[in-house]
């Protein structure tokens, strides 16, 4: 991962995570993928990247347009950790974070589309 590097500007962008990959058997992938994956599946079909921390829970970030259908989100961790949300406007910043989508789409998307409806009049609302 740092052949060919003479200082930080060289290696800050480098992917680290092909390195450490190649440093686990197939069997130890498996298992991550399974306990940690890269991307979780929705039920609408959209496959959202997880962005992992160490001091927070594992988040995924989309539009609300890309979160229609969608009631109820995955866990990690073999069902015990919950993933939160970032609910995205449609100019990808947050309006609201979230670990419970169903109490969302009631209390808080009602008042969140009254804003961003005027802003975005193009965008699909439900």
């Amino acid at each position: 991962m740092c052949r060919g590097a003479v200082g930080y500007k060289d290696l800050k962008d480098r992917p680290v995570w092909p390195a450490l990959k190649t440093w686990l058997t197939p069997e130890q992938q498996a298992l991550l993928e399974r306990h940690a994956p890269a991307r979780l599946e929705l039920s609408n079909g959209r496959r959202p990247a997880v962005t992992y921390s160490a001091t927070a829970p594992p988040f995924i970030a989309l539009r609300i347009q890309e979160l229609y259908g969608v009631t109820r989100l995955p866990r990690v961790a073999l069902g015990r950790v919950p993933v939160v949300v970032q609910v995205l406007a449609p100019n990808q910043r947050p309006v609201q974070i979230t670990d419970d989508l169903e109490r969302f789409w009631q209390n808080d998307y009602p008042r969140v589309k009254r804003e961003l409806q005027r802003r975005y009049p193009k965008h699909e609302w439900r």
